[in-house]
């Protein structure tokens, strides 16, 4: 029996399964559990990726390591399928590399924990709930040549609401929702799709399909490589000040608020200028790439156009530093060497007059003893046995020599922020712990003062929100929608209807301090039509926010 479902089932072999074209990682699992014929998802969560049902993710998944235990090591590597059948590559390009190592192994664990958050996805305003989407004439096609539908990864990208192939409106489903099926494998079927918007027959379509073509371009950047954040924000930067665009930023991106992914975006002047401002300067903080897009959307009017940029950046910063000499390597030589002679060595000289004057005046400048056996042509046993005679001497190179020390130590961390600058103290110490204890032990006071200079996080200002309105508004729609459904069918309303044809619903009654009117005509709907114990523990406004959990 497995620990982590009950139902008893054969440790294999499993039937074979391979890829079909652009498909996710968790259509090709949900096949799978198709053809194994098991009642339970965990089932299947077990015998493919070791972990308990509550571990399913369909957007970024965990322990996908553990393929190669399993017995589908035929899938492909773990850094394969991240890649390729999995939305993450779109959140690679804007990322450091360190946090992106960071993401991948946590990826291949057996704990997803919050991943999310360390993208950015939590806060940046557009949700980190990826729902599942599907276009109707694919799932005719895919059918028709494989017998099956499933869900193809083009589609699954957030930012993507049309298909590129037929330009159709792609379709959510209900499945895999905070609200639904959350822990369940499932494939695209006409009963579980819906609408993504009531207003959806008001999108611009143009917009929306320039927008899936560059989330689709940058996903693929993201397989192979990542941008220096310094670069991106200089190329935004150079692009602000030449001006002479079109448009607005704010009439760019009116057409996308009206999907309520997007109403995070800027909606007056103020808050158009702290978004760019965000962007212009080398972030501390991940931002999602939806945000660059639209950037590079109003500044580039393309992602090829804004890569041209970019590399044009580049190319400036390296003949900048090829036009810049580095310091020749300075081979020190310990002076505190010393042990025994090496066979047939040359014996220590004993140094008069004018020589011995100009070794000591060197010495006491901190001129590396290596450098002085050459120019002097002397061995260091007997710059050794100078400095013991003369104790003062051997005081000062040892200050100089400290000096030395400090200065190259500096000149390391200062190249260390030049190469990662959007990184702040605690992640650029972790880049290279040993070079910042080296400091913080022996020249704490220039440590300090040189943190104060790192580039602070782009303030962004933070307008007060229109609770009210917001409330005004989603009362609005939840009435409209339960005429809608009461209407035709002439039975009760249930809160999985609601929650399929209103989807911010789910996400709004987290907050439980406010939408009070929303709230109250809520329990006023659901009181008529069901008793009040399935309201605190089923459908009802209480229920529905005690069993969500954040992702």
């Amino acid at each position: 029996m497995s620990a982590a479902s009950g139902q008893e089932w054969v440790a294999g072999p499993f039937p074979r399964l391979d890829w079909l074209p652009d498909e996710t990682l968790f259509s090709l699992c949900s096949r799978q559990h198709l053809v194994m014929g098991n009642l339970n998802p965990a089932t299947t969560s077990t015998a493919v990726l070791g972990l308990r049902q509550q571990f399913i993710k369909h957007d970024i998944p965990c322990g996908i390591a553990a393929l190669e235990r399993t017995g589908f090591e035929y899938w492909g590597s773990a850094e394969s399928i991240l890649l390729n059948h999995t939305i993450f590559p779109l959140f690679v390009p804007f990322q450091n590399k360190v946090k992106i190592e960071d993401a991948i192994r946590t990826v291949k664990s057996d704990r997803i924990d919050s991943i999310k958050y360390r993208l950015g996805l939590v806060s940046s305003g557009f949700g980190a709930e990826h729902p599942l989407k599907a276009c109707p004439y694919c799932m005719l096609e895919d059918v028709h040549a494989h017998g099956i539908a499933y869900w193809h990864l083009t589609h699954q990208y957030p930012g993507v609401q049309i298909c590129p192939r037929h330009q159709a409106w792609l379709m959510a489903s209900t499945k895999s929702r905070r609200w639904s099926g959350r822990f369940e494998w499932s494939l695209p079927t006409e009963e579980f799709l819906i609408e993504q918007a009531s207003s959806q027959k008001l999108w611009s379509r143009p917009v929306f399909l320039a927008l899936a073509d560059n989330v689709i371009d940058l996903a693929s950047i993201g397989r192979t490589t990542s941008f220096e954040p310094w670069a991106v924000a200089a190329a935004y930067r150079t692009a602000v000040l030449q001006g002479a665009r079109s448009a607005s930023l704010l009439d760019r991106t009116e057409p996308l608020r009206r999907f309520h992914l997007f109403e995070s975006l800027p909606a007056n002047k103020k808050s158009s200028e702290s978004f760019v401002n965000q962007l212009v300067r080398t972030p501390r903080r991940s931002i999602h790439p939806l945000k660059h897009l639209i950037l590079i959307d109003w500044l580039f009017d393309d992602l090829h156009s804004f890569l041209e940029a970019y590399k044009a950046e580049m190319a400036r910063s390296a003949q900048h530093v090829a036009s810049t000499p580095s310091p020749a390597p300075d081979k020190r030589v310990s002076l505190s060497s010393s042990g025994a002679p090496a066979k047939n060595a040359p014996r220590p000289k004993r140094l008069k007059g004018q020589l011995k004057e100009d070794l000591l005046s060197k010495l006491a400048k901190g001129i590396s003893k290596q450098v002085l056996c050459e120019e002097f042509q002397i061995t260091v046993s007997t710059i050794n046995k100078l400095l013991r005679a003369h104790p003062a001497t051997y005081a000062l190179a040892l200050k100089a020599r400290h000096r030395r020390e400090i200065d190259e130590h500096r000149r390391q961390w200062q190249h260390l922020h030049g190469l990662y600058p959007e990184l702040g103290v605690q992640a650029l110490r972790n880049t290279m712990p040993p070079l910042y204890a080296w400091l913080y032990r022996n020249d704490k006071a220039w440590l300090i003062a040189e943190e104060q200079t790192f580039a602070k996080p782009a303030h962004v200002n933070k307008h007060p929100v229109d609770w009210e309105a917001r409330d005004y508004r989603l009362l609005s729609m939840l009435r409209t929608a339960c005429e809608s459904i009461a209407l035709p069918q002439r039975g009760p309303v249930t809160m999985a209807q609601l929650y399929a044809m209103i989807p911010m619903l789910s996400t709004c009654l987290e907050n439980r301090d406010r939408y009070h009117e929303s709230r109250a005509y809520l329990s006023t709907v659901m009181g008529r039509s069901k008793p009040k114990d399935l309201l605190d523990h089923g459908e009802g406004i209480n229920g529905s926010e005690r069993t969500v959990a954040k992702r």
